[in-house]
């Protein structure tokens, strides 16, 4: 899996190894330079008050040495492997300073442990959260505690759609996904959903047989567009296992996960309609309130991020 050419992996305080390891095999891999960061809240102006001595700003410096220092300590271990390091620590809201070093340094891919509530079972908090709708390169989050390759890789695509960019995004997914599968020596499942529009309301309206034939057209067209994408390599392949199922996308998602206990789901989180960079996908934000394994997301060509939106807004 050689695409990465810059990675920036996220090890807050109190983040185990997962992400740093998994970044520095990657970096290795594929010859890509890796950036180690850390974000720190800024001090609020009210604790410099207490001792006039000490303004804030400066406890603010004391705490980003303190920080730097702690990732050069994490990062020691690595010192031997020869990936092009760089450790930066940012003052402000985690998920907003990833994301301007994602667009001033072009990061290509940003990876960071799953930062959820064990007690419910969840992995992704406000900061994964925020990184899936807004991060315009792929974002890896890894469950805690992950440890040796992958077994079971999950893609998840949409076929039932005509539209150029998003065909394009099932077929980066596929790719991503297959390079990962391959790399870990995993199978791959390749998962769909698919069904017709309204199908309730056309049966009262139109009639069983009519809408029955209207069903079989659109699986015929799923089932080519299927054929389509799944060209050699992969069409070749036993390691890729197709799921091909109709009903609704995040249950039918969910279901085939829980089923192959999948260790990775690798899947787009910007929905086909609404205004772009603002809004995740209903079917991946359904999946991703219960997803127990790891993820890995992507944004369709030209996606352009909220942040970096406002950044230009602000600079006219």
């Amino acid at each position: 899996m050689q695409r990465f050419k810059r990675i920036l992996c996220y090890a807050g305080t109190g983040s185990d190894e997962t992400a740093i390891s998994r970044a520095v095999g990657l970096a290795i891999t594929n010859g890509a330079a890796l950036t180690v960061m850390d974000v720190i809240k800024p001090i609020p102006k009210a604790v410099g008050l207490i001792t006039k001595a000490f303004p804030s700003n400066d406890l603010q410096n004391l705490v980003v040495k303190d920080r730097e220092q702690r990732l050069l300590d994490r990062m020691s271990e690595y010192a031997d492997t020869a990936v092009s390091l760089e450790l930066v620590v940012a003052s402000g809201d985690p998920a907003t300073e990833i994301i301007r070093r994602v667009i001033a340094e072009d990061i290509d891919l940003v990876i960071k442990t799953a930062d959820g509530f064990s007690t419910t079972g969840r992995l992704f908090g406000s900061v994964a959260r925020s990184l899936l709708r807004m991060c315009p390169c792929p974002v890896w989050l890894l469950k805690p505690e992950v440890h040796g390759p992958f077994d079971q890789v999950l893609a998840a695509i949409d076929l039932d759609t005509e539209d150029k960019v998003h065909q394009n995004l099932n077929r980066n997914i596929l790719e991503l996904a297959f390079s990962i599968a391959a790399r870990e020596d995993a199978q791959l499942h390749l998962v769909s959903v698919w069904g017709l529009w309204m199908e309730e309301p056309l049966r009262k309206r139109m009639g069983d047989d009519t809408v029955d034939r209207l069903v079989g057209m659109q699986e015929a067209k799923v089932r080519q567009a299927l054929d389509d994408l799944l060209q050699a390599p992969w069409a070749e392949d036993t390691h890729v296992h197709v799921h091909l199922e109709r009903g609704d996308p995040a249950e039918v998602i969910r279901a085939v996960a829980d089923q192959i206990e999948a260790d990775l789901i690798v899947m787009g989180t910007v929905c086909r309609t609404g205004v772009p960079g603002f809004l995740i996908g209903n079917t991946a934000d359904s999946i991703i309130s219960e997803l127990t394994c790891s993820m890995l997301a992507l944004k369709p060509t030209g996606f352009l991020s909220p942040i970096e939106v406002a950044g230009k807004e602000v600079g006219r």
